[in-house]
Parts: C-alpha cells; structure tokens; sequence
C-alpha cells in the first residue's frame, strides 16, 4: 500500500495561500468598496477644493536681449518651480491627511514615543528639534568635499547657497573693519549639545559641538575674528540649575539667557575697555509667564490635544528709571544682530512675554543703549541683508558704531545659506514704487507680478510667517497710479494658521488695504519674513498690506 505523502508546513501555506474560496456576491461587494474607496477620496478633495484654480504663471524675466537658450532655461526652471509649489500645496491640503495625520501623530508621539520628521521626543518630557541633532552628529561643517556637496545640492530653480561660514564671517567683518568697527561672533549652543541626557543616555563630556567645531574656531583665530564662547556658559548654568533650556522649546531659559548677558557684558567690558557707557540707568521688574514651547507646536496634534503641563518661567524686564520698557537707540555705538534667541523673552510674537531679553539684558549690564537688528530664522544671512538693504537706501545704520556683536545659532553653521552680503551706503534715490506714508491708508487694486512662499504650519520653529508681494498696473478707484507698482508685506502664517494672502498666486488680480509699514515696523519686523527671489525687488521700501474681499 502506497504511503501518503505528507506535505510541509510551506508547502501547505503556499496551497492554501494560492486558492482562496469567495462566493461571487462576496467578490461583488469587495470589488464595489474597493472602487468606491479609489474614487471617493479625489471626488471628496475636488468637492473641498472647488472653487480654487491652479494657474502657475509663466512669465520671463523683463530683460531686453535675452538670448533663446536662456528663455528656455527660465521657462523650464519655473515651471519645475510651479510643479513642486503646485504638489506642496496639493499635499498640504490633503483631504486625508487633515482626517489622519493629527490622530496617528497623537497615537504615535503619546504612545510610541515617535514625533515626526522636526521633533523627536527625548527623556524627562523634553523635546528637540531634528535639526539641532542633525547638526550635532553630522559631517563636519567645514569639511572641504562636505561644503562642495552642500553647493550642489539645491533644486535647478534655486541659487545655489554658499555653505562656508568662516568666508561670510571674514567678508563681513573687513567690510565693518574698512569703517574701523570691530566684530564679535556668539553662536548660540543647539539644546542637544548643552543637555545631551535628557536626549540619550550615556556620559558626555558637554558641550557637545559637531565634528567641525574646533577646525572652524581655528580658523577664525587664524584671521582674527573673535569668539565669545556661550558653550560653558550654559553648561555651567544648566549644572547649577538642573537645565539651560526649555522643555518644549529650542530657546535657553530666561535664567540662562541673562546669565549668558552678564558674561558677555563682562567679556567685552574686558576685550573693549573704549566702549564703556554711562551710568545705569535701568532697573528690573520681575514677571511670570507661562507659555508652550515652539518644538511643541511642530508637532501635528488633534485640536484638543495640549501637551501638558505648560512652563513656567519668571523674567525680569528692564525699564528705566521712569518705568519706561527699553527701547533700540539708533546712536549707540554698539549694533547687536540676532535671531530668536535674541528675540525670545524681547518679542511679544513668540509668546514668552516682551521687554526682558538678550538685548535688554546685555544694555542693562554694559550700562549703555544699543541698537539692534533682529529677525527670526535664518541667522546665517538675514540680519546682514538687512543691514545692507538699510545702507543701500542710503540709510547709515553704521554711523557711530565701533562694535557689531552677531548673534546666531549654531545650527546655522550646518545648515544656513552664508551668503556673501554687500555693505555699501549709497545715496537716495527716487523709486517708482509706491509707498504709504505714515498713518496713510489707501485702498489698490493690482496685479500680482510675483509672492514669496509660505512654510507649512508646524514645519519650522515659528507660528507665524510674512509673506511678500510685488505688485503691478495699480490702480486706486479704478484710475491708474503714478506709481504704478509696490513692494508689500503680509501675513501669510498667524499661530500656525495660514492666512489668505497664501491662496494669492502669481498673476492673480487682488484688492488690498495698504498702510505704512513705518506704522507697523517696531511690532512686526522681528517676524520670520520669506522674501521674494529677485534681490533688487527687495530693495525698494515696502508697504503693509491686508487682504481684502472683493
């Protein structure tokens, strides 16, 4: 009698795998919901969009004499450009992800222990933001084959940046050395390298820089550029005080921040005897605040769903003798330019109080105003650019000064544009560009020649964003303007909320409200501004512009 052969357990799930049994109203009701899941999600996002039309604008540069093979690259450069803002927003506005994506972050974040790609959750209920680790266990900054990859690296339609720190730091200070004032650097230590065991465990020897660190402080005592060292500073305070920064946030504590100033004021009273001021004329009035950092806000929760408990941090706000919040003086000998660890505890819009931060602190202790230039995000370039648009409408911001101190983060050195930025002053010239007058409203009508792009909320640091616009052929109660275009600014983010001046494309038609940004400057200028790609534009004065329904 034959012997049964007994199949293995392999070949038993491929059998069984490979056959499936299913009634035919079984493979009806399937093959139905199957088709009805493909096409309900687009018709439902459709029926959300309607209304709104993509109509990238092609347009080439007003330049006389162009030559056909570089229309044709700028055609094709644009329209890759359109393609990805056109795909960015699509994503963005995703049906499926505003259903999904706050309730899997919440399973993911509170139950997992994952963030996303900005956040990445660390021990004791800290928070860090990616690119501060990036920069911590990335390739050298300064590397010579890692600043030829970072050159190269930039989408077709983009300049390229220039990566180099030490070059732009260099360039700038023979620029201000050629009108005989000094330069001092302080880069701001990422919240990893200051507290690297609330991140991972393991013994540390802190601060922790990346690789590059010590190269690139060589090679600016090599050219004799100074360094004020925050790094000991903060590691020293969070050793005493159990933390130098915020649990939830990117920002130092307002204790270490004003522990930092009394060292920095100490070091340059030491380096730079001549610039000794008057007699303080200040004093501190202590403040709590409670707030929620910006790490958390990157993160895409449910509405409902608030990381708890907030923070709470007492700060000390500088006023004068007349009870009088401190105030940047253009005729101080002294420019400060910072980002947001400038800003913070100095900047109502990052919501941990105002008139108690680095700049306060530091005029407090030096006994002496300063000036100052700060603008959030984007240290490595954007206070120097500002300062250049200043001298360049023939505004002497330098005038007086004998010190410039420049604050930045450290992570700039990793991932900051270091652009080479020119000082030169020139003469004012007139402008066909319309600009409101201070406490002028005036109501246009225009063209939109072109609009920078706003960040998707939660994917930098900051919660609130301004857009620009350049505005052309416009009119004001239908009659044509002797002005007949403008530079203006908007909000296009506002507590992570996008505003409707990001729905605006180029070659819209639009009405808006405009008023002097003079009026506006001392609130709004420290806010994260994404400007425009043609420089010269950014040039012109601008003005401050509100939407309007037509």
């Amino acid at each position: 009698m034959k012997k049964k052969m007994e199949l293995s357990r392999e070949a038993i799930a491929c059998k069984e795998v490979g056959h499936t049994d299913i009634n035919r109203r079984g493979s009806v009701v399937l093959t139905a919901c199957f088709l009805l899941l493909v096409f309900l999600v687009p018709m439902a996002q459709i029926a959300l969009d309607r209304g709104e039309v993509f109509e990238p604008m092609l347009s080439l540069p007003g330049k006389t004499g162009i030559s056909i093979a570089a229309a044709v690259n700028y055609a094709n450069q644009s329209v890759l450009k359109n393609i990805d803002q056109l795909e960015t927003q699509i994503e963005e506005d995703s049906l499926l992800r505003r259903i999904f994506l706050p309730s899997m972050q919440y399973v993911f974040f509170r139950f997992l222990g994952h963030g996303n790609e900005k956040v990445l959750p660390g021990r004791n209920a800290h928070l860090f933001y990616s690119a501060g680790i990036d920069y911590l266990l990335g390739q050298s900054f300064i590397d010579p084959g890692e600043l030829v990859k970072k050159t190269m690296d930039h989408n077709a339609w983009e300049s390229p940046i220039q990566p180099d720190p030490v070059a732009a730091i260099v360039h700038f200070r023979d620029q201000l050395a050629l009108r005989g004032i000094d330069l001092l650097i302080v880069p701001i230590p990422v919240k990893g390298g200051i507290e690297p065991e609330n991140f991972v465990d393991g013994s540390f020897t802190r601060p922790l820089r990346n690789r590059g660190w010590s190269s690139f402080v060589s090679q600016l005592e090599e050219q004799n550029v100074r360094l004020f060292d925050v790094g000991p500073v903060l590691v020293d305070y969070s050793r005493r005080h159990g933390g130098a920064f915020l649990r939830t946030d990117t920002h130092w504590l307002s204790g270490a921040m004003e522990d930092m100033a009394q060292r920095l004021a100490e070091y340059i009273d030491t380096a730079y005897p001549h610039l000794s001021g008057r007699e303080n004329e200040f004093k501190l009035r202590a403040e709590d605040v409670i707030g929620s950092g910006d790490i958390a806000g990157m993160l895409t929760l449910p509405a409902d769903v608030k990381l708890s408990p907030l923070e709470q941090v007492t700060i000390n706000q500088v006023l004068s003798q007349e009870d009088e919040y401190w105030q940047a003086d253009p005729g101080s000998g002294v420019l400060l330019l910072g980002d947001s660890f400038t800003n913070m505890y100095s900047f109502k819009g990052l919501g941990w109080g105002f008139g108690a931060g680095l700049p306060e602190h530091l005029s407090f202790r030096l006994r002496m105003s300063l000036d100052l230039i700060a603008r959030n995000d984007s240290g490595a370039f954007t206070t120097r650019e500002i300062l250049a648009r200043e001298l360049s409408r023939g505004r002497d911001r330098l005038a007086g000064k004998k010190m410039v101190v420049w604050e930045f983060s450290e992570r700039e050195l990793f991932s900051g544009n270091w652009k080479m930025v020119e000082l030169n002053l020139k003469d004012p010239v007139d402008s066909w560009f319309f600009v409101s007058a201070p406490g002028e409203k005036r109501m246009v009508t225009g063209l939109v020649s072109s609009i920078s792009v706003s960040p998707r909320p939660g994917s930098v640091p900051y919660k609130d964003n301004i857009v620009t616009l350049h505005l052309v052929e416009i009119k004001e109660d239908g009659q044509d303007m002797e002005f007949d275009q403008a530079l203006v600014y908007g909000w296009g983010m506002r507590d992570n909320i996008l505003m409707d001046l990001v729905a605006v494309r180029a070659g819209d038609k639009i009405t808006l409200k405009l008023s002097s940004w003079d009026d506006v400057e001392g609130e709004n200028s420290s806010f994260r501004r994404t400007p425009l790609a043609d420089e010269l534009l950014e040039l012109e004065l601008p003005n401050w512009g509100e939407l309007v329904d037509e």
